[in-house]
């Protein structure tokens, strides 16, 4: 239930930055979306058909960009990509890791007319 928040406020956020630009009609969003955020590109799909009806984004769709979990491995110096939910490095299996990508949400581009 998380994704309606966020999507309401990229609706919210493309409009607003829409109108700034004088763009009367949204054509497409691109949407960065990092693993460890568990937000399903699905979901915001979903609450984005009914939350962008009468906007400037009502014509809109979006391209999501999903971004992959990287850490940082403080033991052996290794950047790794992972699955959540285990949080290790797999080169030495230390739990010492600093999390380098993959909470990433944010718009890239808005395209429009």
């Amino acid at each position: 239930m998380h994704e309606f928040g966020v999507t309401k406020s990229l609706v919210d956020l493309c409009n607003q930055e829409a109108k700034k630009n004088r763009i009367e009609k949204v054509h497409k969003i691109h949407l960065r979306v990092g693993r460890f955020t568990g937000f399903s590109p699905d979901s915001i799909q979903f609450y984005f058909e009914h939350l962008k009806v009468n906007t400037r984004c009502s014509a809109a769709y979006i391209v999501f960009e999903e971004v992959p979990i990287k850490i940082l491995c403080n033991d052996c110096q290794k950047i790794s990509e992972i699955e959540e939910p285990v949080l290790l490095c797999p080169n030495c299996g230390s739990d010492e890791i600093d999390l380098i990508s993959g909470r990433e949400f944010s718009v890239t581009s808005i395209e429009g007319e």
